[in-house]
């Protein structure tokens, strides 16, 4: 379990950390939320936004294969809850029960052009295929950090 989770977390980890950097056409548009948000507050967030998730990669990266300390799961558990609660708070809240007009300006800056599963609500924004499957992540390493956690010794 910890071996899938060590991939889990690193893949986690270097998608969300590096996704706002870079062009998918149609799947994630980094120029765009670069133009918005201007390149110097897009590095910053980068640079901020990493820390957490970067302490929970070396922890686990160094405990593979080893006996892991108490606190370690704690602090996965805990991290990728906050990662998965952030998800829900930044796309599907305002997706099922609105946002501000400032907000769904930003979003349809930031993502228009990419792919989407969910139907509009409105004009409330929704999380683009590409979120989608980097939730997915988030909930699939939840699930291992929290197995982990339940079981550790």
């Amino acid at each position: 379990m910890m071996t899938v989770f060590v991939f889990l977390i690193v893949a986690q980890f270097a998608i969300t950390a590096s996704h706002d950097l870079f062009d998918i056409p149609g799947w994630n548009h980094g120029s765009q939320v670069k133009a918005y948000l201007g390149k110097r507050k897009i590095w910053i967030a980068t640079l901020i936004n990493s820390i957490f998730p970067a302490i929970a990669v070396g922890l686990a990266v160094y405990f593979w294969h080893r006996s892991t300390p108490r606190l370690a799961p704690d602090y996965w558990l805990v991290y990728c809850a906050i990662s998965l609660l952030s998800a829900i708070a930044m796309w599907y809240i305002p997706y099922w029960r609105g946002a501000s007009e400032k907000t769904k300006r930003a979003y349809h800056a930031m993502y228009a052009g990419t792919r989407y599963i969910l139907p509009a609500r409105g004009d409330n924004p929704r999380p683009n295929v590409f979120h989608m499957g980097l939730h997915v992540l988030y909930v699939t390493t939840f699930c291992v950090a929290l197995a982990i956690w339940l079981h550790r010794g």
